[in-house]
């Protein structure tokens, strides 16, 4: 049942326009997407997050609908989460010898991929100056609000 709702997700994602090219792998339906708040394209993965749900009462409409709200992302609304995570990683940071680069790290960060989950969404950004060894993650609630925001390490292998 889990790869019926996979390929129905992936059939309506690209009828619907949202993701170009999807795939299936995983667990998890991926492709490419115009993200205007941030002016580029980005890969979005679209995470079914089957464990907290039964087949039978999947609702595929929820999770379109998700997507396409944070494809939808107010630019203006983008500006202020940049502003919250910049705040909140210079915050943690703390010693600025950390910091590879000093620059404004407004101006460093660039989404890099999102991840969709019914209720949720994670953004990946790279800051090749100031962070060039991490991916800075934004953890976003299902209002689009943030929730957390931290920093991991890139590793050989770590999703994007």
């Amino acid at each position: 049942m889990t790869a019926i709702i996979l390929s129905d997700l992936k059939r309506r994602l690209f009828t619907e326009g949202l993701l170009d090219e999807p795939t299936i792998d995983d667990g998890f339906v991926s492709g490419r997407a115009r993200f205007e708040a941030a002016g580029n394209d980005v890969t979005v993965h679209v995470d079914p997050d089957f464990d907290d749900a039964d087949d039978d009462d999947f609702d595929v409409s929820g999770l379109l609908e998700m997507v396409s709200r944070v494809l939808a992302f107010p630019e203006a609304r983008w500006r202020t989460v940049l502003d919250r995570i910049a705040e909140e990683i210079e915050d943690a940071a703390g010693d600025p010898d950390a910091i590879a680069e000093k620059t404004d790290l407004r101006l460093d960060l660039e989404v890099h991929s999102i991840t969709v989950l019914p209720d949720a969404a994670l953004l990946s950004f790279v800051a090749p100056r100031q962070f060039p060894e991490s991916w800075i993650r934004a953890q976003l609630d299902d209002e689009l609000e943030i929730e957390d925001v931290f920093v991991d390490e890139k590793l050989e292998g770590t999703p994007s």
